[in-house]
């Protein structure tokens, strides 16, 4: 699972890829979009996963917001961080990239969100058929 790293008044944490809606966008249009900013990905195959709406403040600001998860199937070395990406990731706060497995993201003593993010990568696991397919 690759996660961005974020930092707000010297608080850090790690979270999925993704953005808000520009415009009349879908979630899935959303999606689509920001692979393509924030790991130079191009494509149009997406599970849905699940959907939630969380409260958080974030440098300052309160939100709410309605948050659709996806799954996009990639290697890790089909992550371009090519100078676009990179000013991509600067300018919205990224301060670091990382791949992380199902274990790392549920021992380590550092801040994950979604909160139960390894417990539904757990579930999602054990729906995956014989031949390694969901």
């Amino acid at each position: 699972m690759l996660l961005f790293q974020y930092e707000d008044g010297g608080r850090r944490w790690w979270v999925t890829p993704g953005g808000a809606l520009e415009g009349d966008e879908t979630f899935e249009e959303a999606a689509i979009r920001e692979a393509a900013e924030e790991l130079a990905i191009s494509s149009r195959s997406f599970l849905p996963l699940w959907r939630r709406t969380v409260e958080f403040s974030f440098r300052g600001t309160p939100f709410r917001q309605e948050e659709h998860y996806f799954l996009l199937r990639i290697a890790p070395g089909e992550v371009a961080l090519g100078h676009e990406v990179r000013e991509a990731h600067r300018h919205e706060g990224i301060l670091a990239m990382r791949w992380w497995s199902l274990e790392n993201i549920d021992t380590t003593s550092e801040q994950v969100f979604p909160k139960d993010l390894a417990q539904r990568l757990r579930e999602l696991r054990l729906e995956v058929t014989p031949t390694g397919r969901p």
